[in-house]
């Protein structure tokens, strides 16, 4: 199995010699999916995964070199980022010499992530196939998610709150559902941006898009339906097509309810029953919610304060915990100067958000569903998320010419 991948990976780099940086970064965003089902093959002692994320910055090195064509204010801003995630790598290199050289990739990853779409996305025509590569990433989890949903079987057994999670190949829930996440956003700013002809074309974006709120839905993340739901108030409030983007919210509310039925509601009343007990008074333990996150947090917490030495709680140890928190991490990783610079990360982005394009704003608002990943997840340890993330969002932010200027 392991010859898929390493043959998609060698797609990639051919692609990259033979037809340049861009069309290999449209293989890498139409097939990260698929090289994420491999999570658990590797070349030991790396896995798959790290091996993509080794080649990334190897493949697109002269991006990086390229980032002055970004204002400065952006740089600054990846460099606030990357400073957040990276400030004691130097510490933790002693301690887990493995471990912290993924790390240092996967940091500088995200830094890279900055500025990989926004210099490669130079126009329309290459802002179409971005959308639609994002589009095919998203069709093979989609796919598999509707297979489970119909014939039962769960390839991976997870569960919440009592509810079996489908999540595929993967192993968690988080890749079906970011999946789904960027496929709905790409599939929303496509539609306003570019003419949709064809009944075909527009058959395949709805049912596309009625799919991706299918497996969202079917791995019962909090996080997730948090996203949707703040994505479907920021479409009704602030799209400047509101029939026909609802529309297609519509349809896939439609499709969740044609294929669960009244169990829906049932459904997501377990999935939030613990929140839910807590505000009622039920629960009387905050530790209980968000799956038990609170006791993770609390241990790691107790940790730091009370065994982690003075050195490393200023300047970090290196070292990336499971923390469920991304804060959390940050202060564990980089310590408290750590911590102030990705605050200063986050209050930064959200005024740049104010600076987007009043046509376009929307999908920045949108693409602050960082912010609720960042308090139960870890979003650092993920670079393909940071570079589809903030790459949209650095494109929204200095490029809007080529979202608003439309062209039919």
């Amino acid at each position: 199995m392991i010859v898929i991948p390493l043959l998609i990976l060698v797609i990639i780099i051919l692609a990259k010699f033979q037809k340049g940086m861009f069309v290999a970064f449209l293989i890498l965003v139409g097939t990260k999916s698929i090289i994420d089902v491999f999570w658990d093959y590797g070349i030991e002692p790396f896995s798959i995964l790290a091996i993509q994320g080794f080649l990334v910055p190897i493949l697109f090195f002269d991006v990086f070199k390229k980032r002055a064509l970004v204002p400065k204010y952006w740089n600054r801003t990846a460099k606030f980022y990357l400073i957040a995630m990276s400030l004691g790598i130097i510490w933790g290199i002693f301690v887990e010499p493995i471990g912290v050289l993924q790390n240092g990739f996967l940091s500088f990853n995200c830094f890279l992530g900055f500025f990989l779409i926004p210099i490669l996305i130079t126009d329309q025509k290459r802002l179409k196939q971005l959308l639609l590569a994002m589009m095919l990433c998203g069709v093979f989890p989609i796919a598999v998610s509707i297979f489970q949903l119909s014939t039962g079987i769960i390839f991976q057994e997870r569960a919440t709150i009592g509810l079996s999670r489908y999540v595929g190949f993967y192993h968690d829930a988080f890749p079906t559902r970011f999946y789904g996440l960027m496929t709905l956003i790409s599939i929303l700013i496509y539609q306003s941006v570019f003419k949709v002809k064809g009944i075909l074309t527009k058959g395949f974006l709805l049912a596309l898009a009625g799919g991706s709120f299918l497996s969202i839905y079917a791995v019962f993340s909090k996080a997730g339906i948090g996203i949707v739901g703040l994505w479907v108030v920021l479409l009704l409030l602030f799209s400047k097509s509101k029939i026909k983007q609802s529309f297609s919210v519509l349809i896939g509310v439609l499709v969740i309810f044609l294929v669960f039925g009244d169990a829906v509601s049932s459904n997501i009343e377990q999935l939030f029953s613990k929140e839910v007990g807590y505000q009622s008074g039920e629960v009387t333990d905050a530790r209980y919610t968000l799956a038990g996150r609170g006791y993770i947090w609390e241990d790691y917490w107790n940790f730091w304060t009370n065994e982690q030495n003075v050195f490393f709680k200023w300047f970090g140890d290196g070292l990336s915990r499971p923390t469920h928190n991304e804060v959390l991490r940050v202060l564990m990783m980089s310590g408290i100067l750590g911590v102030l610079f990705y605050v200063i990360f986050i209050m930064t982005q959200i005024k740049n958000t104010f600076k987007i394009h009043k046509k376009v704003r929307l999908f920045g608002m949108m693409l602050g569903m960082y912010l609720i990943d960042a308090i139960g997840l870890v979003p650092g340890l993920y670079y393909y998320y940071n570079i589809l993330v903030w790459g949209l969002f650095g494109v929204l932010l200095m490029k809007p010419q080529i979202f608003t200027n439309i062209k039919t």
